[in-house]
């Protein structure tokens, strides 16, 4: 047997007597999954991992931790791409919330109650016998985690069908959290916020709803242990078509008008750009710019093709030219957030970094613009093997505008390169008024940096009554 190269963690021997022995971890080979995400930014290693099985196990954990003021962060599926949170190395305790995976649908009341360790695939297996999924987001389908998803990105991550839904917020009814006191509060008119209720069905009344407080707070001001969401019938009917656009300022012509639509014709909509990863091997060489992807949810044959009619008239208004059957089994697999490919896509993903931010539509192409300009601006891609594929997706009163890098190679030269090209974008959409979807790690801090002297005191008041001791996700927004 391997023996131990460093002494037990400081609270090792309290940890297990919470969550038993085979829980917990603080061996330095066994940490190294912790250390990092899907991401290259750089990992911190923590000193103890811990996977407890429930509210009250992770709610003794953080009592614990404040006595002593060790550090608490948080991990969920690991696809999070904002680097891990930084804390304090070789002394956090690392709260991997995998075992907190209970599922339960409530038909009756049109809502599932799931653990913030639940996976996306899971929640979906959950529902489709009933005939409902829970519209939260397309992938990482099989890593990807219920609060990883609602604490770690924008508007709790962009929804199977944001184009015509929004953002997953939206979705959420309320969340059960253990504040950093070791306190517990359920959110959204249920137990904690009326003593008379005692689980949740609407957030809109019984005073303040505090439920947006914790999402996409990266954890700074809670830990997300249950998630109630609302659920939706599966569609009757399920169609899609794709597009071949010529120009980038046609991809935004399209979707400009469609959007503008009292009642927009898709269920979701996608642009990607033809030189995209995902969208090059079903397209092969073409002078195109990108390749659009709609589909259509409907309760009857007829509507839906006066729907897909309504997109086609759009399209081929401003040049686009139907695409070929690849792209149309693209679009029906890629644009539902329902099928195989998209689940397959998500769970084969390497390591990348991503610029997905949020804009006001107006302006959103001339920012877009901006945003690869950044890129080419960075010397050194075709040495490092770099490449940038955008993507674009209509989100009513604004735009989802993503540009995945990548690298062909997995030398510390290239990773660093990558870094390095995902600091000079992160500079300009911080410029530019706004920031990276993922709301962990760096992304986190190159987001606070840019909070006005009063929002940044304000969130540091919230911060200081929450947390005194400073032991949860320390250094996250730069609090």
């Amino acid at each position: 047997m391997q023996k131990r190269t460093k002494a037990h963690h400081e609270l090792y021997d309290a940890i297990c007597a919470i969550v038993g022995k085979k829980y917990v971890v603080d061996d330095e080979f066994e940490l190294i999954p912790y250390a990092q995400d899907i991401s290259y930014f750089h990992g911190v290693m923590p000193g103890i991992a811990v996977r407890p099985g429930c509210t009250e196990e992770i709610a003794d954990i953080v009592k614990l931790a404040n006595r002593k003021g060790c550090p608490i962060v948080v991990k969920g599926g690991g696809n999070a791409g904002g680097g891990v949170t930084h804390g304090e190395p070789g002394r956090n305790i690392m709260l991997d919330m995998g075992r907190l995976d209970k599922i339960e649908v409530d038909i009756p009341n049109l809502k599932v109650t799931v653990g913030g360790g639940a996976r996306l695939s899971t929640i979906d297996d959950a529902l489709r016998p009933y005939g409902y999924y829970a519209n939260s987001v397309i992938g990482p389908y099989f890593s990807a985690t219920a609060a990883g998803l609602a604490a770690g990105i924008c508007g709790a991550g962009f929804s199977k069908n944001v184009a015509s839904m929004g953002c997953n917020w939206m979705q959420i009814m309320g969340v059960k959290v253990v504040l950093p006191n070791g306190d517990v509060i359920t959110t959204g008119a249920g137990p904690d916020s009326n003593i008379n209720r005692d689980s949740i069905f609407f957030r809109e009344v019984t005073g303040p709803d505090l439920t947006d407080l914790f999402l996409s707070s990266g954890g700074a001001f809670g830990l997300i242990t249950e998630i109630t969401q609302k659920i939706v019938p599966m569609p009757k009917v399920m169609k899609s078509i794709s597009y071949v656009v010529p120009t980038m300022e046609a991809a935004w012509d399209i979707s400009l008008e469609l959007s503008a639509m009292g009642r927009v014709p898709y269920s979701n909509s996608m642009m990607f750009e033809m030189k995209n990863y995902l969208v090059k091997p079903i397209v092969g060489e073409t002078d195109a710019f990108g390749a659009y992807l709609f589909s259509v949810e409907c309760d009857n044959e007829d509507e839906a093709n006066i729907r897909i009619k309504e997109i086609s008239d759009v399209c081929e208004k401003y040049g686009a030219e139907c695409g070929n059957p690849k792209l149309d089994w693209f679009a029906m697999n890629g644009a539902t957030g329902t099928m195989q490919v998209v689940h397959d896509v998500g769970a084969n993903s390497c390591p990348f970094m991503t610029w997905e931010s949020m804009f006001p539509r107006a302006r959103s192409l001339e920012y877009t613009k901006g945003l690869l300009a950044a890129f080419a601006s960075v010397p050194g891609h075709r040495e490092n093997a770099t490449g940038a594929g955008l993507y674009l997706i209509p989100n009513g009163e604004s735009f989802i505008t993503g540009v995945t890098l990548r690298s062909g190679f997995q030398t510390p030269e290239a990773e660093q390169h990558l870094r390095d090209t995902w600091a000079a974008g992160a500079k300009y959409m911080r410029d530019m008024g706004t920031s990276s979807a993922y709301a962990q790690g760096t992304n986190s801090q190159y987001i606070a940096g840019a909070w006005s002297p009063t929002y940044a005191k304000t969130m540091g008041l919230i911060k200081k009554a929450l947390d005194p001791n400073g032991i949860m996700c320390p250094g996250l927004w730069n609090l």
